[in-house]
């Protein structure tokens, strides 16, 4: 399943670790599908950005505290992008960068 309907990104935290990484808390709306296939009623994005490159989306439910790894390949390539530009322009590190 790859999955689209993750819209209306809103910045909610954000940790920095000089020149090593920074970590975003991002809410979204989520498709009731989506929300459903995985199990949560509250989840939210957890993206960590690498300085040297890369990134990680992991989504986590404020409800049960469960978590789910990602890969890139489980986004729509657009979502996915979307998700790592919104979390580009809000991380310290990489404000200048984009």
């Amino acid at each position: 399943m790859v999955w689209k309907e993750i819209d209306n990104l809103q910045f909610l935290s954000q940790l920095s670790l000089k020149q090593v990484e920074d970590r975003l808390l991002i809410t979204a709306d989520f498709a009731p599908e989506l929300k459903k296939t995985l199990g949560m009623k509250e989840p939210f994005l957890y993206v960590t950005l690498y300085v040297r490159g890369g990134a990680r989306v992991k989504i986590i439910d404020e409800d049960s505290a469960a978590l789910f790894n990602t890969t890139k390949k489980d986004f729509d390539e657009d979502t996915y992008e979307r998700i790592i530009d919104f979390a580009k322009s809000h991380a310290r590190q990489f404000k200048k960068r984009t």
